[in-house]
């Protein structure tokens, strides 16, 4: 079914980690594409149930379909590594495995890109609450039109709304040209399994990669409790603080005030949270002694802890009722 003697086009990459019941939707979305130049590289990261024989199943009908193994259950990051070392084609794009494209997705990022000279397009994204009802993760007063997409502007877009909390363009999937990522030598910090889009997306950025966004709704996206997306460790907190203090050193930061200034929040809101992490994993673990160290290991962190903790003292006191928040509780938060 592959066209003979065209060149790939798109290289899709796809992690699975035990998405047997999902894995088929996602793969179906990429074979109903209209643009029919890609290949499909599903990364099996060590599943225990059957994905890889699904996959192998819609493999040995279309030949655009390879399934790679990883050695260790590393997560997406390394999975996508993992791909891109993999790929032939002239652009990335990614998807995740409970996750879906629209059919016209590839043939509209292609005409966005081409229209554009862009080095990264993407699309807006119908976000699927489990039991709930879907919505678009940018209104269409902030996306009404296709539009170019700055570092500054997808920072500011990433610290957070309180009437729209799931405001995040880190959730955004871009398709990005593979010439683009080899120049430069990004890759995915196999480190984080939180926060790994937005480090990966902040390094073509600062490379100097052209954003277009567009409007359209051609990507949807399982939004389910418990995903990596909602669980961070102080680890994955403090290598993102990290990368936006190196990026604040840049030069061209400081000729950018609109970026200098949207970098800055960011790295507060992701300090806040690091040194709350931090701190509670200590009182958890009852290390007191590290949880009385970073209360003064910055002139902020203890205001950080302290700003966090109350934003977080419904949740607090619940897992603290039901017996599961300090040490020596059956569940730990």
């Amino acid at each position: 079914m592959n066209d003979a003697g065209q060149e790939c086009l798109v290289s899709i990459l796809l992690p699975a980690y035990n998405s047997s019941h999902l894995i088929g939707t996602a793969i179906q979305s990429v074979l109903n594409q209209t643009q029919r130049r890609f290949e499909l590289i599903v990364i099996n990261d060590c599943s225990t149930d059957d994905t890889a024989e699904i996959v192998e199943q819609f493999a040995q009908r279309d030949d655009r379909i390879k399934l790679l193994h990883t050695a260790h259950n590393d997560g997406p990051a390394a999975a996508r590594n993992i791909g891109f070392d993999a790929a032939c084609g002239r652009w990335i794009a990614l998807l995740d495995a409970d996750d879906a494209y629209g059919p016209e997705r590839l043939a509209r990022l292609l005409a966005l890109a081409d229209a554009n000279a862009a080095h990264m397009v993407s699309d807006n994204l119908l976000l699927m609450p489990v039991g709930g009802t879907p919505y678009l993760l940018i209104s269409p007063d902030l996306l009404g039109h296709p539009q170019h997409l700055t570092a500054a502007e997808f920072i500011y877009r990433n610290i957070g709304d309180p009437k729209n909390p799931r405001l995040s363009y880190g959730f955004m999937q871009p398709m990005i040209r593979r010439d683009f990522l080899l120049k430069h030598g990004i890759r995915y910090d196999e480190r984080n399994r939180f926060g790994e889009d937005y480090m990966f997306y902040i390094a073509c950025l600062r490379a100097g990669a052209c954003w277009w966004v567009t409007p359209e709704v051609l990507y949807h996206y399982a939004m389910r409790p418990g995903t990596l997306a909602e669980v961070q460790s102080s680890g994955d907190l403090l290598r993102i603080a990290q990368l936006e203090g190196d990026f604040l050193k840049d030069s061209a930061v400081s000729r950018d005030p609109a970026l200098c200034k949207a970098l800055r929040q960011h790295k507060a809101k992701i300090d806040r949270l690091y040194y709350y992490r931090a701190f509670t994993d200590a009182v958890k673990k009852g290390q007191i002694g590290e949880a009385a160290r970073l209360l003064v290991q910055s002139p902020l962190s203890s205001s950080y802890i302290f700003l966090e903790t109350m934003r977080q003292m419904p949740v607090i006191l619940r897992k603290t009722l039901r017996g599961g928040y300090f040490p020596g509780a059956s569940h730990l938060a």
